[in-house]
């Protein structure tokens, strides 16, 4: 019996985000182009780290 071809999900993520440009540009979005060295961090005081969770003092 054949095997049937394994599909590339790579191939449908490109499908789906290029749908989803598309609708965004449609609905009057705009794609700004970001200069290099350019990050969308807005503070450097504070914690760097994501913190996933607390642990309780109760």
């Amino acid at each position: 019996m054949a095997t049937k071809p394994k599909k590339d999900p790579s191939i449908d993520n490109r499908i789906n985000l290029a749908e989803h440009v598309e609708a965004f540009l449609k609905g009057g979005g705009e794609v700004k182009k970001i200069a290099s060295g350019i990050s969308g961090q807005t503070t450097t005081s504070g914690p760097r780290q994501i913190v996933l969770s607390h642990k309780s003092n109760a």
